[in-house]
């Protein structure tokens, strides 16, 4: 019985041996799987840092392009602006409608209705003066009596100012002389 128990213990001794050296072998393999995953983890780090950089300066490369693209763009359609006279035309567009807008204001019924009334006081003036058709009349005494004919303009009505005529001297001498 003691070499039954011996051979008992032997064999157990035996097997625990066995597994210590599977529990070893496997040991070095997990460290060496986990040596290796370590190592492939990296190289995909590595990579992937790679790639981030290069799509970064590619990105920035495709910006600095099509900043230029749009500058020389911009500036082909200011020569192309300055050639075809388009900002010469967009000046004489608002030149014309301040000379619209002045027009407009000028010829306002009231306005007209006015310059006409004192044109019609100034010849009645004169028709009624002592201007005889066959004698000559000096251009200065003639601008004289109509400039003393014509009523001055009344007060505006409320906010607007009154307009400024041209003097009679300036207009020139009557036509007919």
């Amino acid at each position: 019985m003691s070499e039954m128990l011996t051979d008992l213990l032997q064999n157990i001794y035996n097997r625990i041996s066995t597994l210590g050296k599977s529990i070893n072998s496997l040991q070095m393999s997990i460290d060496d799987l986990n040596k290796t995953f370590g190592e492939k983890v990296g190289t995909l780090v590595v990579s992937m840092n790679s790639m981030m950089d290069n799509v970064e300066k590619e990105g920035e490369t495709q910006k600095l392009l099509l900043e230029q693209i749009g500058d020389e763009t911009v500036r082909e359609i200011l020569k192309l602006q300055d050639k075809i006279g388009l900002k010469d035309l967009e000046e004489l567009s608002v030149k014309l409608s301040k000379i619209v807008e002045t027009s407009e204001e000028a010829l306002k019924p009231e306005v007209v209705d006015l310059l006409l009334k004192e044109v019609l006081e100034g010849v009645k003036t004169l028709k009624e003066g002592s201007i005889v058709e066959d004698s000559k009349v000096n251009d200065e005494d003639l601008l004289k009596k109509v400039s003393s004919s014509i009523p001055t303009a009344k007060t505006p009505k409320k906010g607007k100012k009154p307009k400024k005529g041209k003097d009679l001297k300036d207009l020139g001498p009557p036509p007919g002389n």
